[in-house]
């Protein structure tokens, strides 16, 4: 009952509930589908107790609460007497509601292939983190004693890198909601592209085969990223083709089995081992950067990174982390992208300090815990984005810890969000790697406050 004057407000500023269609939240936003979006005013709304920012997405209004959103949400929910939706799991908005947005909007393509990666590879993200922080937690025990030659082990072993093998069917099913195709025909081409057949080819030495007498490379797609996606992206436009043209009573049979007949073997001769192509050597550029590059690969990500999650373009980042998993079992972008992600806890660590407001101090409080825990929204959102400044400072501390991430060429063995309740995924088999990790974020968390104390803000002016 004590958000009751907080959900009060936002209701009044959002035009009354009469004007709110649907309420659902996510991990830090109260969302609201509203009938007329001009009714909200968004500069009330930030000045109410409890909200630490807005974000309009079109017909969607998006209200930063940080870690209470829950309560807020039980109690929006209580006075409005509206339908309690299932809680969105990703912090992304409604895809439909974003394509309907970007159709008016320049730029729709580039934004448009960013929202498809983030709605492909977001949803699988908490299984390939749980098994990756298994995988680590693993070590830790080897490490106190655990036998690695044991049953324990193997069995614990074997769950962890399940995912990593039959990755592949994960993303076709998530590929095939997205470019809403049938998932179950998606998953059977994904299964002729997985067949034990390949792999005991390619045991056998053999390395490429033939169909109706032309020939194509053979492939282990096991733990694979791209090609599924592509030639789920394919198998959909198939589909959809036949779809079309083949009579009703007949779709049931004639479709999957005509798209299962072009698509798989198109998939097995060419988008396979072309996007395998593409996707080693994405993997391979990035990891060639980070270690030529030295101390520079690490200063420009870390320093970018909170821009690129401000414009939504950090989603494309994703498939080269899983690739970099999969296929070196690490990946350096995660120890940057970490640091920016302390730099933002740290520069809203700065305003706390030197904040005259007392409400203003309590949203940066909040913000920045939850941001070493990984949980960025409320620092960028709600406090450094709004006073200018501290985001600029935050680039500062990201891109100092980035430096020092990549000068010692430091990795991450897991999937993820980097912070420091998250050290886990950066064991691997030397020690010092987590250790000079953590010594990256604390340094971008201190320099971040520091750079906030010195450049100061005004908190009066944050239009």
């Amino acid at each position: 009952m004590k958000y009751t004057e907080t959900v009060k407000a936002i209701v009044e500023h959002t035009g009354g509930k009469d004007n709110i269609s649907v309420a659902t939240h996510c991990m830090t936003r109260l969302r609201l589908d509203l009938k007329d979006s001009s009714k909200v005013n968004e500069e009330a709304l930030k000045k109410v107790s409890g909200v630490m920012g807005v974000v309009n997405k079109g017909r969607q209004t998006q209200i930063v609460i940080g870690a209470a959103v829950n309560d807020v949400y039980a109690e929006f929910i209580r006075y409005t007497g509206l339908s309690e939706e299932a809680p969105i799991d990703q912090n992304l908005d409604d895809l439909n509601t974003v394509k309907q947005d970007l159709k008016n909007k320049k730029g729709n393509l580039l934004t448009g292939f960013f929202e498809t990666i983030a709605g492909i590879f977001n949803p699988i993200v908490p299984a390939l983190a749980g098994a990756g922080l298994v995988r680590a937690v693993l070590t830790i025990a080897v490490v106190l004693g655990l036998d690695n030659t044991g049953n324990t082990y193997t069995v614990i072993n074997t769950v962890a890198n399940g995912i990593f093998t039959f990755l592949p069917f994960l993303l076709a099913a998530s590929a095939a909601k997205q470019f809403k195709m049938d998932i179950f025909v998606a998953m059977t081409i994904c299964a002729g592209m997985l067949s034990s057949s390949w792999a005991g080819l390619i045991s056998e030495g053999v390395t490429s085969f033939s169909f109706i007498g032309i020939p194509f490379t053979v492939v282990n797609y096991s733990s694979s990223v791209l090609p599924i996606v592509c030639a789920v992206f394919f198998a959909s436009y198939v589909e959809k083709g036949f779809r079309k043209v083949i009579p009703g009573a007949l779709k049931i049979i004639f479709v999957p089995c005509l798209t299962l007949l072009v698509a798989a073997p198109v998939s097995l001769m060419t988008i396979g081992p072309l996007a395998t192509w593409v996707g080693n050597l994405l993997a391979s550029g990035v990891s060639a950067l980070f270690e030529m590059g030295g101390i520079f690969a690490g200063l420009i990500y870390g320093g970018i990174y909170s821009s690129m999650v401000v414009l939504g373009i950090h989603h494309g980042m994703v498939p080269v982390l899983v690739q970099g998993i999969t296929n070196q079992g690490f990946n350096y972008l995660s120890p940057a992208s970490g640091s920016a992600n302390m730099g933002q806890a740290g520069a809203a660590f700065g305003v706390w300090l030197k904040s005259k407001n007392k409400k203003n101090k309590t949203v940066a409080a909040s913000a920045a815990m939850a941001a070493i825990t990984g949980v960025t929204e409320p620092a960028i959102y709600g406090v450094n984005f709004k006073y200018k400044k501290p985001f600029m400072a935050a680039a500062i501390g990201g891109a100092c810890g980035g430096a020092f991430t990549s000068i010692f060429a430091l990795k991450a063995f897991a999937m993820g969000g980097p912070s420091f309740l998250n050290f886990a995924m950066f064991i691997g088999d030397d020690p010092k790697n987590m250790w000079l990790v953590m010594a990256g974020f604390a340094i971008a968390f201190a320099v971040a406050c520091v750079m906030t104390i010195v450049l100061g803000f005004d908190e009066e002016n944050t239009k």
